[in-house]
């Protein structure tokens, strides 16, 4: 009850310059039993950002922004875990980070 009242909300406040950061715990009730109502809160926002989420969550969410949205999707990783979401991303851009040069 409490992700759907959120959800809502969101949905509420959507403009333009919303983002939305979620992490993985989150994320994943959201996949399991909201995903419609997730991706028609985030298809307006100019960004998502996903943390602390394993690599097929992160895929899992760009391919799923792309079936939603029919938009173009960037994926932007740093670690060994956002290769899968860059691959599956439009746009990939993996850069050095603080985990390495596996994304890059």
């Amino acid at each position: 009850q409490e992700t759907k009242k959120k959800l809502d909300e969101l949905m509420s406040l959507q403009s333009d310059i919303t983002a939305l950061v979620i992490d993985g715990s989150s994320l994943q009730i959201c996949l399991d039993h909201f995903e419609q109502e997730f991706f028609d809160a985030t298809k307006n926002s100019p960004a998502v950002v996903c943390c602390r989420c394993s690599p097929t969550q992160k895929a899992d969410v760009v391919n799923m922004t792309k079936f939603y949205t029919k938009k173009q999707v960037c994926a932007i990783g740093d670690g060994g875990n956002a290769v899968s979401m860059i691959q599956a991303a439009d746009i990939g851009i993996g850069i050095d980070g603080k985990e390495g040069k596996q994304a890059s």
